[in-house]
């Protein structure tokens, strides 16, 4: 079932020729993920004004019988730092809460610094270091591309490397951007 979706992606990114990628925050999606168990997330992002965003997401992951709602809420700050080899790429911090129920219930906090960069007008690959309390205490360095199907679809993918007993988490989906 990965690989299938996978290689749709894949299928669809080699016809997409009229598509520009841009840096956007303002967008919605959807997709599948797994980290530990698997299920599906939605996910908004909106650029309140020159330099904060506001960010959430959902996540339902089911292992076996357990099952784990997980939510994030946050705000980005855009720190206009510009990359003297890369002036197109902007940086950010980072910050929110995040909170699990069901099987599974606990509350923590988030912060850490990232990177977004428009690489070609199709790719955007953005990367994050964060530090999250929740659960075990934990490290995470996170790193995506979105290829853009149009100006308002795109496909996207990341992993995210943790540190410690959390399990490492892949997320693939589209978005709609506004």
């Amino acid at each position: 079932m990965k690989k299938s979706i996978i290689l749709a992606g894949l299928l669809a990114a080699t016809f997409a020729v009229s598509a520009q990628a841009k840096i956007n925050w303002d967008y919605i999606g959807a997709g599948y993920t797994d980290a530990g168990g698997d299920g599906p997330y939605v996910e908004a992002s909106y650029r309140l004004d020159g330099s904060w965003v506001v960010d959430a997401t959902y996540t339902r992951l089911s292992n076996g019988p357990f099952d784990v709602n997980f939510v994030q809420a946050g705000v980005n700050y855009l720190t206009g730092f510009k990359l003297d080899f890369s002036p197109t790429t902007q940086s950010y911090i980072l910050a929110g809460i995040e909170h699990a129920s069901g099987d599974a219930d606990d509350t923590g906090g988030y912060g850490g610094v990232g990177l977004r960069h428009p690489l070609t007008r199709q790719v955007e690959l953005y990367s994050e270091a964060t530090y999250h309390s929740i659960g075990d205490d934990h490290g995470s360095l996170a790193g995506g591309i979105a290829f853009y199907l149009s100006p308002d679809w795109a496909i996207r993918s990341n992993i995210a490397l943790n540190s410690g007993d959390t399990k490492n988490e892949f997320r693939f989906g589209v978005s709609y951007q506004f």
